[in-house]
C-alpha cells in the first residue's frame, strides 16, 4: 500500500512539474526597476546564484529545460532581456549586449547578488562576455552556447544554403517544432507592449548584425573561467567558435555533435549533463602533455 501511495505521489509531482509555465509563472515571476526597463525575471531552486540568459527574439520560456535541470542543484535566476519577453523596450537607450550586461549588473545589485554562475545561450552568451569585461568580480564561471564576439556583420555567421534541404520527415523536426513554434510566436504572447513588437525586434536584428565588437586583446583579458559550447553544425562558423576559445585564457571547449544552433533543443539531456559538470568542478588549467612528464 505505501508503495503505491508513493508511486501515486511520484506521478504527480511529475505532472505539477511538467505543468510549470517557465517565462509566465505568476507564483515566481516578478518585476523590478532597473534604470529605464521593467526586467522580469523568475526565481528556482535553492543553493548557488545561477543567471540564464536567453537568445535574441527569445524570452525565459526557451530556457524551460535548462531551469528544471539546474534548479535542482543551484537558486536558478531566469531573466528576460531588455525589449524581449516581458521586460519593456527604451527608447532612451540604443539596444546593444554591452546594454543589457549593465542591465543584469544593475539586477545583480538590486537583489544583492554579489557573485553567481551563468549559462547564456546565443545572444544571451554575448551579454555573458560582455559582463566579463566591465563586472567580472560578478561572475564565478560561465558556460556560453552560440555566442560569437563580433556582430553578424563581420561575416561570422553562415549564410543560408539554398541548394538543399534537410528532409521533412526526419525526427528532429519533430523533436524542435514544439519549442520553435513557441520561440517564434514569443513577441506576439509575451510583449507587455505590442505597439512596439516591430521596432523591438528591429533593434535586436540590428544589435545582433552591428554587435558584439570585442576585440581579440579584449578577450584575451577576461579571467573569468568560461566553458564555449557550440554545435558541430551551429550557424556561427566553427572557426570563429574556435578563435573565441582559444583567446579566453581560462576556456573549456565543448562541441556538441550532431547539433546546430539550438542544441539544447536537439540534445537537451547531453548539453544540460556537460554544463552541470563543468559549473560543479574548479576551473584548473591542464598542461596538454602533462602525462609525458
Amino acid at each position: 500500500m505505501k508503495a503505491f501511495i508513493f508511486s501515486i505521489l511520484v506521478c504527480w509531482a511529475a505532472v505539477a512539474h511538467a505543468q510549470i509555465r517557465y517565462g509566465s509563472n505568476p507564483a515566481v515571476g516578478k518585476r523590478i526597476q532597473v534604470g529605464d526597463i521593467s526586467m522580469y525575471y523568475e526565481t528556482y531552486g535553492k543553493g548557488e546564484p545561477l543567471i540564464l540568459l536567453h537568445g535574441g527574439y527569445g524570452s525565459i520560456e526557451t530556457m524551460g529545460g535548462m531551469i528544471a535541470a539546474f534548479s535542482k542543484k543551484y537558486q536558478v535566476f531566469a531573466v528576460d532581456s531588455r525589449s524581449q519577453g516581458r521586460t519593456t523596450d527604451s527608447d532612451a537607450k540604443e539596444l546593444t549586449y554591452a546594454q543589457m550586461a549593465l542591465d543584469v549588473n544593475g539586477l545583480m545589485d538590486l537583489l544583492q547578488i554579489k557573485k553567481a554562475k551563468f549559462v547564456g545561450w546565443s545572444d544571451g552568451g554575448d551579454i555573458a562576455l560582455e559582463l566579463a569585461l566591465i563586472h567580472p568580480e560578478k561572475m564565478d564561471k560561465a558556460v556560453i552556447m552560440g555566442a560569437n564576439f563580433l556582430g553578424e556583420s563581420k561575416g561570422v555567421a553562415l549564410t543560408m544554403d539554398t541548394t538543399w534541404k534537410m528532409n521533412s520527415t526526419d525526427l528532429l523536426f519533430a523533436k524542435t517544432r514544439k519549442p520553435l513554434a513557441q520561440y517564434f510566436s514569443t513577441y506576439e504572447r509575451l510583449a507587455p507592449d505590442k505597439t512596439k513588437i516591430a521596432a523591438s525586434k528591429k533593434k535586436v536584428a540590428d544589435n545582433a548584425f552591428n554587435n558584439p565588437n570585442i576585440s581579440l586583446v579584449q578577450l584575451n583579458s577576461i579571467q573569468v573561467p568560461f566553458l564555449v559550447m557550440a554545435g558541430d553544425h551551429d550557424m556561427f562558423t566553427i572557426d570563429h567558435t574556435i578563435t573565441l576559445y582559444k583567446n579566453l585564457p581560462r576556456a573549456s571547449l565543448y562541441i556538441v555533435p550532431d547539433a546546430t544552433h539550438i542544441s539544447p533543443f536537439e540534445e537537451p539531456e547531453l548539453v544540460h549533463s556537460e554544463i552541470l559538470r563543468y559549473l560543479g568542478k574548479k576551473y584548473r588549467r591542464l598542461d596538454a602533455l602533462y602525462f609525458w612528464r
